[in-house]
């Protein structure tokens, strides 16, 4: 468990903290986005650092991804509840041995602070690997059989996918639409800056 606990906070990096009392410098220029947060549980100094996709390097047996899970739908009902940092790593050493690990580190923001709320794993079964790319899947059967989470991932795009689709079964009423979510590359951070303006660009005077 200490490992486990050890390699998710390891996710954060040095540019998403615990608190707003300590934290590392975000280079200034930086592009970055909000992620909706709610009217409850939001501090308006944690800000997400967006950065560009690109390929996802390893080898024929191993490959891993970090970043922060985006719902792709625009509604505000669709919006995660609390923001999470990820980390998945995936590997086939053969028939018997082939998985995803997902890592999630929830993020728990009120107004005075930023703390670790939740800190979580999950596995994926591999259902096809290429050279193209990775499709991993849990759930839907007796253990969750609410839903099917579906992964993708594209090694030369660098473009990760999570649909979580319902399967309609007795009892899973609650589930009716299929949720998907894209993996966008970046950290959360906590902006200390005097006028929480870390994330503007720097302007630059007229000589």
């Amino acid at each position: 468990m200490f490992e486990k606990a050890k390699a998710a906070l390891m996710l954060l990096g040095t540019g998403a903290l615990l608190s707003t009392m300590t934290t590392t410098a975000i280079p200034t220029a930086a592009q970055s986005e909000k992620t909706n947060m709610g009217s409850i549980f939001h501090n308006e100094r944690l800000k997400a650092l967006i950065l560009p996709d690109s390929a996802i390097v390893g080898s024929a047996s191993h490959r891993i991804i970090e970043g922060i899970w985006v719902p792709e739908s625009k509604d505000p009902a669709k919006a995660l509840a609390f923001p999470q940092q990820v980390k998945i790593e995936c590997h086939n050493y053969g028939s018997d041995d082939r998985q995803c690990i997902e890592i999630d580190v929830t993020l728990a923001a009120v107004k005075t602070m930023v703390s670790v709320q939740d800190i979580d794993t999950e596995e994926y079964g591999v259902d096809l690997w290429d050279e193209h790319g990775v499709i991993a899947s849990y759930g839907g059967g007796v253990s969750a059989p609410c839903q099917r989470h579906v992964l993708t991932m594209n090694f030369e795009l660098g473009a990760v996918s999570l649909s979580d689709i319902p399967t309609h079964k007795k009892g899973c009423e609650a589930f009716k639409e299929t949720n998907p979510y894209r993996l966008a590359r970046g950290n959360y951070y906590v902006d200390t800056s005097p006028n929480n303006d870390m994330d503007r660009p720097i302007k630059v005077g007229k000589n």
